[in-house]
């Protein structure tokens, strides 16, 4: 599966918890992941719901750049999205704690 496709199902789970909703309730935020070996695609967080897309959308309050496994292994809790940060494979350009917040999402969904 690609990152895309994780984050697909992650984004599902999120999208019908009653409590990240309301955690994520004042955010209007795009986040754009950009992949060196894969198509981009962003997502838009708004009203206690995140939207998934495919391509690029300006402006992004945030850019999270890496290889399509690096981000699988960060959604599928694999590898420690700061570690991957520190090591260099990932890079974010832009609101790095709406990344960090989104990324904590992510780890909370999962679970």
């Amino acid at each position: 599966m690609s990152s895309k496709d994780i984050l697909s199902v992650i984004i599902e789970g999120v999208n019908t918890n009653p409590a990240v909703s309301k955690e994520i309730a004042s955010w209007d935020k795009i986040i754009q992941f950009k992949l060196s070996d894969s198509s981009p695609y962003y997502v838009h967080v708004s009203q206690g719901k995140f939207v998934l897309e495919d391509g690029e959308k300006a402006p992004a309050a945030a850019t999270i750049s890496a290889a399509d496994a690096v981000l699988t292994e960060i959604f599928t809790g694999a590898t420690d999205p700061v570690k991957a940060f520190l090591q260099g494979k990932v890079k974010i350009s832009g609101d790095i704690f709406g990344a960090q917040k989104l990324t904590g999402i992510i780890s909370k969904a999962r679970k």
